[in-house]
């Protein structure tokens, strides 16, 4: 049952958003003009916030007024905190990326609300219990691995297989879509909900190792709702390297590599060979064959340094970069959806807008007239799913 907004969860609420937005409370005084003193009384209860002061301060925390002053602490008020959540010492191409990520979490709730909620999450293996970063993600990726089955075969090369791969065995949802220039990927968890949203701006095989990094913050736990990496190779703490060791052997796992390379020449054909079956950066691949000890550091040097025309067009580089800019919708949100819309739930434009497409035009490729009309027969098509 509902309650009625008590005066210690509006303080409550106001000092919940603060802190995720990363102010203090002299700072929010400040942004909206009141005296630090009078909101400090407001938040430990000792005077009552006028209805100005409410909407001023929803508006510089990026909540809205209802959510605030709804009735009880319900997915309203969590739903509009995620804005306030991404702003703290989120830049400005982080906070492009916003209205996409709200859109899926929005159609994940009403399908919810619908009776249809994401899958029980898939059981992953545990953290492994080691400190170190990188053994943990070399640990995870194997234990991955190993109970999905895989072991040391060969992943999924294409990104479309590889994300139905993902959604299959792990249970996280895996979208590909054009993002502001300098981000590479954003992982997001709600309930059960998990998604990794990946940049189509990049090479395949840039979207390949950033799928593996998001998966890794997913499976970890480190994602507090919403997780950004604006370069998954640009920040260098413990979470960070753990979800690029993680990547790096889930993509090309340890075994693999050194059965490949053994009794074989370091040379060029190598190369052009695991690059080809990996679908990976030639950074990538130097990098991971001197982590799990088959080259030293200055081969791992020498091939990072190779540019021939055989490692520019080596086998599958034509694929990898025709899946620039393509975009592929989260597969598991797509069929709860079109689930709901068969079913007569859902309207077509939660469907349009997840598909980024025109809605009447949706409408009509999913809905096509039955029998063609003549120009004197008023009666309405007869639609058929």
């Amino acid at each position: 049952m509902s309650m009625a907004l008590s005066s210690d969860m509006l303080a409550h609420r106001i000092k919940d958003a603060v802190r995720t937005a990363g102010m203090s409370q002299r700072q929010l005084a400040a942004a909206v003009g009141m005296d630090p003193t009078a909101l400090s009384k407001a938040l430990t209860g000792q005077r009552a916030f006028k209805s100005l002061e409410v909407a001023l301060i929803a508006e510089r925390l990026g909540l809205s007024t209802e959510a605030l002053l709804a009735d009880d602490d319900a997915e309203e008020l969590k739903r509009s905190t995620l804005a306030a959540r991404m702003q703290s010492g989120a830049g400005p191409v982080v906070l492009q990326a916003v209205g996409l990520v709200e859109q899926m979490r929005d159609l994940d709730v009403l399908l919810a609300d619908l009776g249809r909620p994401a899958p029980s999450i898939v059981p992953t293996p545990a953290l492994p219990p080691v400190t170190d970063p990188i053994r943990q993600g070399e640990i995870l990726a194997d234990s991955v691995r190993r109970q999905t089955g895989i072991n040391d075969d060969d992943l999924p090369t294409e990104p479309d297989i590889f994300a139905v791969w993902i959604e299959d065995y792990l249970g996280i949802d895996v979208c590909i879509a054009p993002l502001p220039s300098g981000l590479d990927g954003l992982a997001f968890s709600s309930g059960q909900f998990r998604l990794a949203l990946i940049s189509s701006g990049v090479a395949a095989t840039r979207q390949r190792f950033t799928l593996g990094h998001e998966i890794c913050h997913l499976l970890s736990g480190d994602v507090q709702d919403l997780t950004v990496d604006e370069d998954v190779f640009g920040r260098h703490v413990a979470n960070e390297r753990r979800a690029n060791t993680f990547a790096a052997a889930f993509l090309m796992p340890a075994q693999a590599i050194r059965a490949a390379t053994e009794n074989e020449t370091l040379d060029e054909a190598l190369i052009v060979s695991l690059l080809g079956r990996f679908r990976v950066s030639l950074d990538a691949l130097a990098f991971r064959m001197h982590n799990v000890g088959v080259v030293d550091a200055a081969n791992r040097d020498r091939i990072r340094a190779m540019s021939s025309a055989k490692i520019a067009l080596r086998p599958g580089r034509a694929d990898d970069l025709q899946a620039r800019n393509e975009r592929r919708a989260p597969g598991g949100l797509l069929t709860r959806a079109m689930d709901a819309f068969a079913a007569g739930e859902l309207g077509i434009r939660p469907l349009a807008a997840l598909l980024d497409t025109d809605p009447d035009r949706l409408l009509d490729e999913l809905c096509p007239p039955r029998f063609s009309r003549g120009p004197d027969d008023p009666q309405e098509p007869v639609y058929a799913l």
